[in-house]
């Protein structure tokens, strides 16, 4: 069966002073199956070159041992009076070295005569077809380029408005009319002699980093017929700020229906902005500020949830899939308790979306007896060894489940019997908890945190709730802390609906009263059979798996096992990326910060790739509790985000909605 390309019949010149592996060489290429004209064979190095005009071949093939001159030679040859010709040497002997130089000097190919078969041919063959192809759409494609450009010109040389068009898939200007060029201060000489080092002066490196986000934006959600419109600020060639508006339209798409190239318009808006220039000097400097505070607060939220994901996570396993002795149990729960602890008391990310108005509560069923029990183990140690007494009291008319966040309720719990611990010198901690009020379907539930501490001096009552303060700063008693714990426990509080009391006497100590409604709620295990029941079915997925924490490696190959699916676990992006041209998958689970190649990077080489896994979903695993509302991020192209440490019904729970 012959293979059709757009070149037609192609022919093949050989360069070959061996009878004998010329007609096996001839043999293989009959056989190959490619649409061959003719092979034009030539004995001699001398013969070949003069025959390169008058044949004008698709592809050479050329013996490395000729009579009077060696392969390389003639490579170079060749490719000095055809640099686009592809050119394959052969050889009877395998040299890495030559292989090597014949490369550098731009051999398509290189393999030795005893691997010539149809197979081998055919391939080389085909190989040279594509690249012969590809060079003919290019060249169609800068021919139309041109069409259009000339076309433009004429259109929109008499405007008063800057008139362009902008390749943001190829991330270039293909054109602009003079409007702009004169805006800017330059003459037609000037840019002529600049050449395209001209964009280095006319945009800096912030506003580009800006314009490629809006077009990263438009090339994914621009609609046909939509109007874009934004600001942007270019330089004038005397150094002055120059401020354009634009209005831009889809002028192109790619194949793949991605916004390729936009008409734009753009008019001189320099003397408004110069009237707001001092406030947005300011509103950068907040700016600058914010996305400081961004990273920091990224960088260690990520360094607290990438150990607390496998922590929680391996210990939900141990609890879910096997069955311990009493105590053993006991202790997985007091783990991962004291795991949750550790996480949700990360004050100043909590704080920091509390201020942002992010800030999420649950609604799952859960046992206050129990979360009392692993206070007690959490909290004993530690009175213990400051030598004081702590007792926990709870009202036996609670009921036995409630229906909340028992997340938000650790953390404030936490917070008070912590302080209380940390200021009660001698004495004791109570904690009680207190059935006030029960309705139909809810509960009020008063809890109250007691010690005989040193207390709060009476000017100091009613600015505890403050962010950043402390009632006390006694240099011989460091007592720690950020002082942001009872401003977050506040805050808590209130936006679940209850409310906190503080009474205090200096000496003699503190009692922190939180009254909290919840629901009436059910057995959490029953609720959990049912899921287990109706957990959806992923043994057809193939899955690709970007982690580079190895315990976090052990974690989710525990899940996807599991699930029975199959997978690939990579350390970087770039092993991602060699699986992908190996074979099919269904889903990639990505880490975002990885060695070598991160995820981000590894996503932008997997959607502009062209290829078919380009469009192949992905789902960002991150420790990063920031990066949904990262544009960096969020337009990157993930399908979805799960934040470490998630657990597995999160995950079920993503992967369903993609309805593989």
């Amino acid at each position: 069966m012959t293979t059709s390309n757009k070149l037609g019949k192609i022919k093949v010149l050989l360069v070959e002073d061996d009878d004998i592996d010329a007609m096996a060489f001839k043999r293989a290429v009959t056989r190959s199956g490619v649409d061959v004209d003719d092979v034009y064979r030539f004995k001699y190095a001398e013969e070949a070159l003069r025959s390169l005009d008058e044949i004008n071949p698709h592809c050479v093939f050329i013996d490395y041992q000729l009579p009077g001159i060696d392969g390389l030679t003639l490579l170079k040859e060749i490719k000095s009076r055809k640099p686009k010709l592809p050119v394959i040497v052969l050889t009877s002997q395998g040299d890495e070295k030559l292989a090597v130089e014949m490369m550098k000097a731009g051999a398509f190919d290189y393999f030795q005569k005893s691997e010539v078969n149809t197979d081998k041919i055919s391939k080389t063959l085909l190989g040279v077809i594509r690249l012969l192809e590809l060079e003919i759409e290019q060249e169609n494609t800068r021919r139309q380029l041109e069409e259009t450009e000339q076309f433009i010109q004429k259109v929109t040389q008499s405007s008063p408005n800057i008139i362009y068009v902008n390749d943001i898939e190829g991330n270039s200007n293909l054109f602009h009319n003079d409007q702009l060029r004169e805006i800017l201060g330059y003459t037609q000489e000037e840019v002529k002699e600049i050449g395209p080092n001209i964009f280095a002066r006319i945009i800096d490196f912030e506003e580009y980093q800006r314009i490629r986000q809006h077009y990263l934006k438009l090339r994914h959600e621009l609609k046909d017929g939509e109007i874009a419109e934004n600001e942007f600020r270019l330089k004038h060639k005397d150094g002055h700020d120059v401020w354009l508006f634009t209005r831009e339209i889809v002028f192109k798409r790619n194949k793949d229906g991605k916004v390729k190239e936009l008409l734009g318009t753009a008019i001189d808006i320099t003397a408004r902005k110069k009237q707001e220039q001092e406030l947005l000097e300011a509103k950068k400097a907040a700016e600058e500020a914010a996305k400081a505070k961004a990273e920091f607060l990224s960088t260690m939220s990520h360094e607290i949830r990438t150990p607390m994901n496998a922590i929680i996570g391996l210990t939900e396993l141990l609890l879910r899939d096997y069955t311990f002795e009493p105590e053993v149990t006991s202790n997985l729960k007091a783990i991962k308790f004291a795991a949750d602890n550790l996480l949700i008391i990360n004050d100043i990310l909590d704080f920091s979306k509390i201020e942002a108005g992010k800030l999420t509560f649950e609604k799952i069923n859960f046992s206050l007896k129990e979360k009392f029990d692993f206070l007690y183990k959490t909290f004993k140690p530690k009175a213990q060894e400051q030598g004081i007494g702590l007792y926990f009291h709870y009202d036996e008319k609670i009921p036995e489940f409630l229906n909340g966040d028992p997340y938000r309720l650790n953390q404030i719990l936490v917070n008070l019997i912590g302080n209380a611990i940390k200021f009660t010198l001698q004495g004791e901690v109570n904690v009680s908890a207190t059935l006030t009020k029960k309705m139909k379907n809810n509960v009020i539930v008063k809890l109250a945190v007691s010690d005989t501490g040193i207390g709060i001096p009476p000017d100091k009552i009613d600015t505890i709730f403050e962010s950043f303060s402390q009632a006390h700063s006694n240099k011989k008693k460091n007592f720690g802390g950020t002082g942001l714990g009872l401003a977050i426990t506040k805050k808590l509080v209130e936006l679940q609906g209850g409310k906190i009391t503080v009474e205090s006497e200096v000496n003699k100590g503190s009692t922190f009263t939180v009254e909290l409604m919840y629901g009436i709620g059910q057995n959490p295990q029953l609720t959990e059979e049912v899921k287990a029941d109706t957990t959806a079915n992923f043994r057809n997925l193939k899955i690709i798996v970007a982690e580079d924490n190895p315990v976090n490696q052990i974690l989710i190959k525990h899940i996807l096992n599991k699930w029975g699916c199959e997978y690939v676990v990579c350390n970087n992006g770039r092993e991602v990326l060699e699986w992908l041209d190996k074979e099919n998958f269904n889903l990639i689970l990505m880490d975002i910060q990885m060695p070598e190649m991160d995820g981000l990077e590894a996503l932008h080489h997997i959607r502009y790739s062209k290829r078919s896994f380009a469009n192949i979903p992905v789902i960002a695993l991150t420790a990063d509790a920031f990066a949904r509302t990262n544009p960096e991020y969020a337009n990157a192209g993930f399908q979805d985000f799960l934040t470490k440490p998630f657990k597995m019904e999160e995950l079920e729970k993503v992967i369903t909605k993609l309805n593989l």
